[in-house]
């Protein structure tokens, strides 16, 4: 399935947070366009919710909703295992899709 960007978006802004993955979007908050000062935290945060994305691919919307509630009732947002996973992967390098959306987008 094709992944949607939406910018501008007051979700993420509700949680204060750069971005969020509803698959098949990612919703990232108003003040993303401005985030172009910043490139290492853009491009990391960018892959951070294509990391979300395969999370879902791999289990499936309704498991991977589920359960990331699940432990972020158990542990918080900071012990998530699924945001851990994120965190921990969001410097690897790009895949052709990531790259190709990153560059529409942003062209840093």
């Amino acid at each position: 399935m094709k992944i949607r960007r939406k910018y501008n978006n007051w979700i993420p802004q509700l949680f204060k947070v750069g971005a969020i993955t509803l698959y098949p979007f990612i919703l990232y908050s108003r003040t993303i366009l401005s985030l172009k000062a910043k490139p290492d935290y853009l491009i990391a945060l960018f892959k951070h919710e294509y990391i979300h994305i395969e999370q879902v691919r791999k289990m499936g919307w309704f498991k991977f909703y589920f359960l990331w509630i699940v432990e972020s009732m158990r542990n918080g947002y900071k012990g998530n295992k699924y945001e851990l996973e994120a965190w921990d992967r969001q410097h690897e390098q790009y895949t052709e899709e990531e790259q190709k959306a990153f560059d529409k987008d942003f062209g840093l």
